[in-house]
């Protein structure tokens, strides 16, 4: 658990400053930029209701990018019995590599395409196409 958390730590170091910094407010709570992943994912924590873990979003190619932003394609993953329904299939987290059977997909597309920008995401469970939408709106120092 320790290194877990040291290496989460050193994720948020070692990504910058606007990925630190990057927040949106959404119809559920606070999205926020956590990290990047070697392989190139941005990774977005989001609220679960009723629980006090945080999904998580990975979205392939949006790692770094704060112009230029478009669509991008991903997976979420929670933890097993937080709300969402279970899939007949687990997959490999992307970080930890444990079996998850939680999950689904992310299709995301910004609006503007540079920093500070707002989002819609699509979602959808397991193998389904994503059906479920959320709106991201940017957090500033104006909007707060």
């Amino acid at each position: 658990m320790n290194r877990l958390i040291a290496a989460m730590g050193l994720g948020l170091i070692l990504a910058g400053a606007a990925v630190a910094d990057e927040a949106w407010d959404t119809e559920i709570g606070e999205v926020i930029y956590d990290h990047d992943t070697d392989e190139g994912h941005a990774v977005l924590t989001y609220p679960i209701e009723g629980s006090d873990v945080r999904g998580i979003g990975y979205i392939e190619g949006l790692a770094g990018q704060t112009t230029g932003r478009q669509a991008y394609a991903g997976l979420w993953v929670e933890p097993d019995g937080t709300g969402s329904e279970r899939c007949p299939y687990a997959i490999a987290d992307p970080e930890t590599g444990e079996p998850r059977w939680t999950w689904g997909q992310i299709e995301m597309v910004f609006v503007q395409p540079d920093f500070p920008a707002s989002w819609v995401i699509q979602r959808g469970y397991c193998f389904e196409d994503p059906s479920e939408f959320l709106v991201g709106q940017p957090v500033t120092a104006d909007s707060e």
